[in-house]
């Protein structure tokens, strides 16, 4: 028995609806496994499924630009950070002398009373 065959061909509007949700669906995937921004529009401009006006040149300067300025936040934080580490470890050190030199001067002051009482 011969396949079959057929004489019609799907219409352009119907061929371009179908692309259109094709591209919609590997858009959706590429954003499910970037990692950022960035990464799914290159993504999206490598296989072809940007949207309209959308221009990978444009988005990788306007990250440039926008990249000093967190480098700059985290240099900030890094220092706030520090700040608060080092005042934390002063407190610590400051209370554990305070808590050794209390302790030196009560065994200090045990002996000497023991002392006291052993000559009288």
């Amino acid at each position: 028995m011969p396949p079959k065959v057929t004489d019609t061909q799907p219409n352009a509007d119907q061929t371009h609806a179908v692309e259109e949700e094709t591209a919609l669906a590997a858009r959706r995937i590429v954003a499910t496994y970037a990692r950022d921004f960035l990464d799914g529009v290159t993504l999206m401009s490598m296989l072809g499924v940007s949207p309209e006006g959308l221009v990978h040149k444009k988005v990788l300067a306007e990250q440039a630009d926008a990249a000093p300025a967190k480098k700059a936040t985290k240099s900030a934080a890094k220092k706030a950070t520090k700040k608060a580490t080092k005042k934390t470890a002063k407190k610590a050190s400051k209370s554990t002398a305070k808590k050794a030199t209390k302790k030196t001067a009560k065994k200090a002051t045990k002996s000497t009373a023991k002392k006291t009482t052993k000559k009288a």
